[in-house]
């Protein structure tokens, strides 16, 4: 499996970095979906003198942030974007029980 660092998906998508982050946070905080963090053994990140994990986003995970840039284009809400892309259907049932969607 390959990963992408930050930057690279920022390229990729076209959006900025603190966009990018802040979806993520945004995604983690709402939804039990947790995004990879690895420490890159070619390029460590430090801290304090101790390597870190860094994100690290594969190509499942770039495709759903792909599908969330598109639809928040259309003027989707981020949260119910979220939600919908990230959330486990059970989940999802639970939060929009059918009968109340449009």
């Amino acid at each position: 499996m390959i990963y992408y660092s930050i930057n690279e998906v920022c390229d990729q998508l076209l959006v900025k970095e603190r966009t990018l982050r802040s979806w993520i946070t945004k995604i983690e905080q709402r939804t039990a979906f947790r995004f990879t963090r690895k420490i890159n053994m070619e390029n460590p990140h430090y801290v304090q003198g101790n390597p870190v994990p860094q994100l690290s986003l594969d190509e499942e995970e770039i495709g759903l942030l792909k599908e969330l840039k598109m639809n928040r284009q259309q003027g989707a809400n981020l949260s119910e974007m979220i939600d919908r892309l990230f959330l486990l259907p059970e989940d999802y049932d639970k939060r929009y029980p059918t009968q109340l969607r449009a």
